[in-house]
């Protein structure tokens, strides 16, 4: 089936007139593709550029991989004819570009505006604090500040192979740091033993290689690394490096491209852990987290409507008759929710003011989302935002139903704790 997609593309550079859309046709067919400027007026926004993409595809389930890839095309041949950097922002709409009968009947698919920025994991307090400064009394080399600076690239990369290639950085430069001078003897690529030369009788020794004391450092850990999950980090390297990606070769991966990296993120950092001496570390809380990588939530749309076309038949993909939002469970958040003892009587009570009209309601339907099984008594989450809000205007003496309930609860010492 025929396809249209519409992209807004992070640009360093712009089309020089901003009613002008520049067309590139492949020279074998695969897609069209068009571009033009996203006017803004401010400088606090960035500057996009908008790219729509005519191809062919299966079906509009698999139209998105297909798309991905040809704007990656597109922008790969960009940056070398352009010279300048391009990154894809966000996908907006895929479109059955094909000839229907009723053209008022279009099947779009509409991915939804979602939040720019989620809320962070409140995980910092003063034992992170604790942990910093007694880290920070080891007078470590240059070579660790070189490996926990490409572990922290690693941890802020958006795509999974330039993780591990970060990972892998930290992790050649702790290895060739630590390379022991004694000499070793080169092993068998099969059972691993040391190889023996008949002729001279002797088993040859030399001066580890990079690759050995990588290989070393990753065996120091033989509780998630045995002596094939380094073979397979290895060979997962030198795939990359020679061109391939994780998505290539997740075939060859006995756990997928998600664990490799994962594997390799937990590895770096008791590698870097390690460094530092044994009576420093011991007993310090240090936090890991449970993965690398960070997941996105996305609201796809599945419409149909009719789709505005220009004289030369092209899709106004951009068209703004319809928007996808996803909304948010609450205002931002950084600091922890609190638990709140409740009785199932108070609860039922908010529950039922929550689904009143008002300018708290929203606020309500939050408090009330669900009942939770305490140790003692059920509790409630609230989040610090409205709890900051509930606890201001119970004390200025606000009168209302909830704040009824809620100056009952703090009057009776029912407990408030954070949620971890």
């Amino acid at each position: 089936m025929k396809c249209a997609s519409s992209f807004e593309v992070l640009s360093g550079c712009s089309v020089c007139d901003d009613d002008k859309f520049l067309e590139i046709n492949h020279p074998r067919g695969l897609y069209r593709a068009r571009i033009k400027n996203i006017p803004r007026r401010e400088y606090t926004k960035p500057f996009l550029l908008e790219v729509h993409l005519y191809f062919s595809a299966p079906n509009l389930d698999e139209a998105r991989d297909i798309a991905e890839g040809h704007l990656a095309d597109v922008l790969n041949f960009l940056s070398v004819s352009a010279g300048a950097p391009y990154k894809k922002s966000r996908i907006r709409q895929i479109i059955d570009a094909g000839e229907i009968e009723d053209p008022s009947s279009r099947t779009i698919l509409c991915w939804g505006d979602r939040p720019e920025y989620d809320d962070p994991q409140p995980f910092l307090d003063d034992l992170v604090v604790n942990s910093m400064e007694t880290l920070m009394q080891f007078d470590h080399p240059p070579a660790v500040s070189r490996a926990m600076r490409w572990f922290r690239t690693g941890l802020n990369a958006e795509f999974r192979d330039d993780q591990f290639t970060y990972f892998w950085l930290a992790i050649e430069i702790l290895a060739t740091h630590a390379k022991t001078s004694s000499k070793v003897p080169d092993k068998c690529p099969h059972c691993r033993g040391s190889l023996y030369c008949p002729e001279c009788e002797k088993t040859p020794l030399h001066k580890p290689y990079e690759k050995q004391a990588i290989r070393d450092l990753l065996l120091k850990f033989q509780d998630i690394c045995d002596e094939e999950k380094a073979t397979l980090l290895a060979q997962t390297r030198n795939s990359l490096m020679h061109g391939a990606t994780l998505r290539e070769i997740q075939g060859s991966l006995p756990d997928g491209y998600d664990n490799v990296v994962d594997c390799l993120g937990e590895l770096v950092w008791r590698a870097i852990v390690i460094q530092f001496p044994p009576e420093l570390v011991h007993g310090i809380p240090l936090g890991q987290p449970g993965t690398y990588f960070e997941p996105t939530m996305t609201a796809v749309a599945t419409i149909q409507t009719a789709v505005p076309q220009d004289s030369d038949g092209n899709f106004e993909i951009d068209f703004s008759g319809v928007q996808v939002q996803m909304k948010p469970f609450g205002p931002p958040q950084s600091a922890r929710r609190y638990a709140v003892e409740v009785s199932q009587e108070q609860f039922d009570q908010l529950r039922g003011l929550s689904f009143r009209t008002g300018d708290d309601q929203e606020m309500l339907q939050r408090v009330a989302h669900e009942l939770y099984e305490g140790s003692d008594k059920p509790f409630i989450g609230v989040l610090a935002t409205d709890m900051a809000e509930i606890r201001q205007r119970v004390e200025q003496g606000e009168q209302g139903e909830w704040q009824t309930i809620f100056r009952q609860i703090f009057d009776t010492g029912a407990k408030i704790g954070r949620i971890q």
